[in-house]
């Protein structure tokens, strides 16, 4: 996640995506991992939110925990920690159970052993030495019987995506939606392309467009890397989730 933190303080990336971010994705399939996450955390007091973004799930978990939990908010590039952290400021229940951290998923120091470790939108990022550190730093994070949550990487294999037009929201007198396609890097990465328009009525009036390349993570490669690291599958996780316990 280093790299596109960096990438977003030149205004690439997250940069170009941060001020779509919430906007972008139906509200109904947010809520839907919402659902699926608190209710895997259920009981859960200390956790931690690795690249936490402009905070949705963040929210979510607090709301669902309670204000005696401890979250730790992990989100690195500073445009959406700024989302993070103005969204969180508006709820009293986050004072004192949201604690924000700035470093990356590699160095953040959570300061104390976690119930659950909550990965999304986020894997793609790391290399497979990287995913090595990332996930043995996490898993040991974890007190014994702790839960670690990853959401299945798209696509499975290096393969390119047709380009496919992704409804979001509306906002106002404007609509948002998403023009998004994969091409093939190499044997084990591909490169998203997302545009980001904005329309009025039937009129596009604005275009802004960022690439990430990314690292194809198979469920089993996940599932290698994640046993290596001393998890333990848990069965019948919901769809689209993985969820390993310590």
């Amino acid at each position: 996640m280093t790299d596109e933190s960096t990438r977003a303080e030149r205004g690439e990336g997250y940069a170009v995506n941060a001020p779509y971010y919430d906007l972008i994705i139906p509200r109904e399939h947010w809520d839907s991992v919402a659902d699926a996450v608190t209710g895997l955390l259920k009981g859960a007091r200390r956790v931690a939110e690795i690249g936490a973004g402009t905070g949705h799930f963040t929210a979510a978990l607090l709301r669902a925990l309670g204000p005696d939990a401890e979250i730790r908010a992990i989100e690195p590039a500073r445009v959406m920690r700024a989302a993070l952290v103005t969204r969180l400021a508006a709820d009293p229940a986050a004072e004192r159970a949201v604690t924000v951290l700035p470093e990356d998923a590699l160095t953040a120091d959570p300061g104390t052993d976690l119930d659950a470790v909550l990965l999304l939108n986020l894997v793609m990022h790391f290399g497979p030495d990287e995913r090595a550190r990332l996930w043995r730093r996490w898993a040991d994070a974890l007190r014994p019987g702790g839960l670690l949550v990853v959401e299945a990487q798209h696509p499975q294999t290096a393969e390119p995506v047709a380009p496919v037009v992704l409804p979001g929201r509306a906002l106002g007198r404007h609509r948002y939606e998403t023009l998004s396609r994969a091409d093939v890097l190499d044997a084990g990465r591909v490169r998203w392309t997302n545009t980001y328009r904005t329309f009025e009525g039937d009129r596009l009036i604005r275009a802004e467009t960022a690439t990430f390349d990314c690292h194809v993570v198979s469920d089993a490669v996940l599932a290698r890397e994640l046993t290596a690291a001393g998890l333990t599958a848990v069965p019948s996780a919901p769809p689209g989730l993985h969820v390993w316990r310590r």
